[in-house]
């Protein structure tokens, strides 16, 4: 008889779907003191740091091979260095509000990447979801762009959704016999190195703004109960509860991250806005619903 899941199998799940949410909003936080690239550096030196130590008083004997960090060093860049640099960039030029709803359309990228890949087959149902959430994204940017929000923002977060996408494929085929601990402290740690010349060119260019303490404490949020908390929970959950329960939840991020951002950053959505995102859910939810393992989002926030 197969044992019911522990209920902090669930709890897990659902503090992890709060922490991506809130990460929309701590984000804005941070992007009022410190530039987009150096916040993401910031986030992956700190937890690559931490990381590194927990890693090594729990695995001790555990080595890196060359061919482990090739790897690791691949998707490290894309998971970390790419992706957060689309996202910051596109969160600071447009609400957290539509970034969180955009982001949600990760599911949507890697199932067409699948299907040109010939990876996997597609159903109508699926195209049908497809289509549905393309439409509300478009709904979407186009509402946001008439409520005087950014049109290249919002396109800056698709990019990230796609390079997410991405990313999920060489996961699959990369990510073998290895623990999440020893992936998660290796891809924050060759994220940072890769973001470095980044985030320098950056303050030469943009120069370096004056850190608030607002700011500070967002970086520390994202460190701390994003790229640390959230995904140990996440792993936890993994444990317990199979991909497609572990979805549902994850999928619930977006409305985190609206209500978050309506109580702490008051933005408002309009009506227009409000049936674009019901939309884009629904699409991602059509596209996913009634397959064997939903898509993991490694980059969910």
């Amino acid at each position: 008889m197969q044992q019911r899941p522990p209920r902090s199998a669930y709890a897990a799940a659902l503090g992890m779907t709060v922490a991506f949410g809130l990460s929309f909003v701590a984000t804005k936080y941070a992007l009022r003191g410190f530039q987009p690239l150096l916040v993401a550096l910031l986030r992956f030196t700190l937890a690559g740091a931490v990381l590194w130590v927990v890693w090594r008083l729990r695995s001790p004997q555990e080595r890196a091979s060359r061919q482990d960090l090739r790897r690791l060093a691949l998707l490290g860049f894309v998971s970390l260095t790419v992706y957060f640099s689309f996202e910051n960039f596109g969160i600071a030029r447009t609400s957290a509000s539509s970034a969180s709803i955009l982001i949600a359309t990760i599911p949507i990228f890697v199932v067409v990447l699948n299907a040109f890949t010939l990876r996997e087959h597609t159903s109508g149902r699926q195209w049908l979801g497809i289509l549905l959430s393309f439409a509300g994204v478009a709904a979407l940017v186009g509402f946001g762009g008439a409520a005087g929000g950014g049109l290249r923002g919002d396109l800056l977060v698709l990019a990230a959704s796609l390079t997410a996408a991405v990313y999920s494929l060489l996961a699959r085929r990369l990510l073998v016999g290895r623990s999440a601990l020893f992936v998660t402290t290796w891809q924050n740690l060759f994220g940072a190195l890769f973001m470095l010349p980044l985030a320098a060119l950056e303050a030469v260019v943009a120069g370096v703004r004056q850190p608030t303490t607002a700011a500070a404490a967002g970086v520390l949020f994202l460190t701390g109960v994003c790229s640390i908390t959230a995904y140990l929970l996440l792993n936890y959950a993994f444990r317990f509860l199979e991909a497609s329960r572990v979805s549902v939840f994850i999928n619930l991020t977006p409305i985190v991250a609206v209500v978050a951002a309506y109580v702490l950053l008051g933005e408002r959505f309009t009506t227009g806005q409000a049936v674009a995102a019901v939309v884009v859910v629904a699409g991602v939810w059509l596209t996913n619903s009634g397959r064997a393992s939903a898509v993991r989002s490694p980059s969910a926030g």
